[in-house]
């Protein structure tokens, strides 16, 4: 591949990537909609954090779980499992925005990784300007 259709890809990936996360992310904001203030809109930060990095670790441990089609178990993934997962997440994010040592970790990490903001937005932006038009 030449240079301009590695830059081509690079664009393709970070559209993705923006888009991706704008989805995962609509999760903690829906949620500080619906529940009561006292449950999640005051430290939201932490709540939220917690269960991005919670739901993106189980989703990771899938991935490594299963490399191929062909060793996914559609059994093993039923409903009753997804719903044990979403419970234990839930659990660990109310016991990580009640811990006071766990709260100020998760708000740390956090806020240091606001400083990707910086670089991948733009970079997102360029891309998605690059990519609409060749979809559309």
């Amino acid at each position: 591949m030449n240079v301009g259709e590695i830059a081509l890809v690079y664009a393709y990936m970070l559209a993705t990537n923006f888009l991706e996360s704008l989805l995962v992310l609509c999760i903690p904001i829906a949620l500080s909609l619906i529940l009561p203030s006292k449950w999640f809109r005051d430290s939201f930060v932490a709540h939220g954090a917690s269960l991005v990095m919670l739901g993106l670790g189980y989703l990771i441990f899938l991935a490594y779980q299963f490399p191929t089609k062909n060793s996914y178990p559609g059994a093993l993934l039923k409903l009753w499992s997804i719903a044990l997962a979403l419970g234990i997440i839930l659990l660990l994010d109310f016991i990580a925005g009640r811990t006071a040592f766990i709260k100020k970790a998760v708000e740390f990490i956090a806020e240091q990784a606001t400083i990707f903001l910086f670089v991948y937005m733009p970079l997102s932006l360029i891309s998605l300007l690059i990519v609409l038009p060749r979809i559309l």
